[in-house]
């Protein structure tokens, strides 16, 4: 499909084109019909020549709309596996580790977060961020880079405290609304500091064994112990990852990697081709060409 970028020059060209089509008035010339005789060149050059002319400035007046060639959307089929991977934003990640010179929870959960993108190379992940709201950062994608960036930028800015459920039901509709995988892996990364209503609690648990969602909670200075973030973990059969243990993340990776992936078929539009190179070249080869009959074959004519 072809679209023009600046249409606009379209409207320019008809306008030139008008004035040099205009009429010219009308005279009376040759009084003696023998000075007909004299009239140079071929009959068939006057128009020929007008007719080179306009399809030269016709082929300028496109090249400068910039004509564009987009390519139509095509399907894209891979194996891959479906990921959302959520970060926590709350105050909560702002404060250092409990030890002499401690770095932010956020600082180490981030590089958590990048390790695991760049052992995803063939997978679809999505990014969710969430403080008291969850937001979506980016949906389902295959650029992995593009997800390592926005997991890059993260912890500039923090929002309120930490609520467990809206994370946890957000990425359950996200891989309901686009998800296509039957491998689903959600990648929580928090510390975990709120408490979850047991009937949220249960809803929260009934959504991920529907959806038969694989779940990996990263725990940033978060005890083994009872809460209620690990108890979902627990109910589903998921896994706790110390995110200070490199044992806990490679064994997760491997893990992962066990998990067959399926078919995704995703919608892909190439990118656009500027076509007004072409139109100039032609426009300048009509002209050049104009030029030489001009100086050459019809002048000998004359």
């Amino acid at each position: 499909m072809i679209t023009l970028a600046n249409p606009s020059f379209l409207l320019i060209g008809v306008l030139f084109l008008a004035l040099l089509f205009k009429r010219e008035d009308a005279f009376l010339g040759y009084p003696r019909m023998n000075l007909l005789e004299g009239e140079k060149g071929p009959r068939f050059w006057h128009p020929l020549s007008k007719l080179l002319l306009v399809l030269a400035i016709a082929l300028m007046v496109f090249g400068f709309a910039r004509p564009q060639w987009k390519s139509l959307v095509r399907q894209e089929r891979f194996l891959a596996r479906d990921i959302v991977l959520v970060m926590d934003l709350s105050y909560s990640m702002e404060t250092g580790f409990e030890e002499p010179g401690g770095r932010r929870k956020i600082d180490v959960a981030k590089s958590a977060a990048a390790r695991f993108i760049e052992s995803r190379e063939t997978d679809r992940i999505g990014l969710l961020v969430f403080g008291d709201e969850t937001f979506g950062s980016w949906p389902l994608t295959r650029d992995l880079n593009l997800i390592s960036k926005k997991v890059s930028r993260l912890g500039s800015a923090f929002y309120g405290g930490t609520d467990l459920v809206k994370p946890f039901l957000k990425a359950v509709d996200h891989f309901r609304e686009m998800g296509q995988s039957e491998k689903r892996i959600l990648v929580f990364v928090s510390d975990g500091e709120a408490t979850i209503p047991p009937w949220e609690k249960e809803a929260i648990i009934d959504r991920l064994k529907k959806m038969d969602v694989h779940l990996y909670l990263v725990g940033v200075q978060l005890e083994k112990g009872s809460s209620d973030i690990l108890e979902i973990v627990r109910a589903v059969g998921g896994k706790f990852i110390d995110v200070k243990s490199s044992a806990d993340l490679e064994a997760a990776f491997e893990e992962i990697n066990r998990l067959e992936p399926s078919l995704v078929e995703v919608a892909v539009r190439g990118e656009s081709q500027e076509l007004y190179p072409l139109c100039i070249l032609f426009a300048l080869g009509v002209l050049f060409s104009l030029t030489l009959l001009r100086n050459t074959f019809f002048l000998r004519l004359c």
